[in-house]
């Protein structure tokens, strides 16, 4: 697999990959209404393409065929704002090879992960991140805790 730096040609692309995921991670008991607007009103486009123009988008794939992406928004400290690998592809290595590539493009990075979502907080501790602190999320009028990680403390 190889890592490639996002095209705006790229934003459909990134678009179904950010569904999948979202709707994978999120919907543990089902799509809801909330869930279900999210997606389609973030996931656009229009809105990834103003992604790629104002931040690090990174492809991981091959022969033009992506399985994942990275969005790292490197104003001041490098904030991870998105690691989505497919689900068929997750715990085969490529997530770690996208971590890696983002760490040492990027040197310092932090993140926040939803509370529950211990699958990718337990990476993100693999790949050497540590708690830091909390922030929340909030759908629809509702808040979500998620714990903040960074490489430094």
């Amino acid at each position: 697999m190889e890592i490639v730096k996002a095209k705006e040609s790229d934003a459909a692309i990134i678009a179904a990959i950010g569904q999948a995921v979202w709707v994978n991670t999120y919907s543990k008991d089902g799509v809801v209404e909330a869930i279900a607007n999210y997606v389609v009103n973030e996931f656009t486009v229009q809105n990834v393409l103003a992604m790629i123009r104002s931040r690090n988008v990174y492809l991981l794939g091959k022969e033009k065929s992506f399985i994942g992406y990275a969005v790292v928004n490197s104003g001041g400290h490098g904030e991870l704002e998105t690691l989505y690998i497919l689900p068929r592809f997750q715990r085969k290595g490529y997530g770690t090879q996208l971590m890696r590539y983002v760490i040492n493009t990027h040197k310092n990075i932090s993140l926040s992960c939803w509370e529950y979502n211990t699958e990718a907080l337990s990476f993100y501790s693999k790949n050497g991140l540590a708690e830091c602190g909390e922030c929340y999320f909030e759908l629809e009028g509702e808040k979500h805790r998620n714990i903040v990680l960074s490489t430094e403390l």
